[in-house]
């Protein structure tokens, strides 16, 4: 029981400790009227992204498999790689 109040205790001051210097940094901010810009966080954005990433390097696998395989035409289809499905 003491390492879980212990665990809890350092993550919740380790929150404590960034919420402090965020508020310490946009207060500074305000002071010199300076524009604060929050981080926008849209997970469906960054899901759409991680997708559009794994459908570009597997194009990127098949135009590199087709260019080996167009280097290694010799009229026959040995030495011909397959695609992935």
């Amino acid at each position: 029981m003491t390492i879980e109040v212990i665990l809890f205790c350092s993550i919740f001051g380790l929150f404590i400790m960034a919420s402090y210097t965020l508020g310490l940094r946009n207060g500074q901010r305000l002071a010199k009227r300076q524009e604060i810009t929050m981080p926008e966080i849209n997970p469906i954005k960054v899901v759409g992204e991680i997708k559009e990433q794994q459908e570009a390097k597997k194009e990127k696998e098949i135009e590199d498999l087709n260019m080996i395989n167009i280097d290694n035409y010799d009229g026959t289809g040995l030495n011909q790689l397959d695609f992935p499905s």
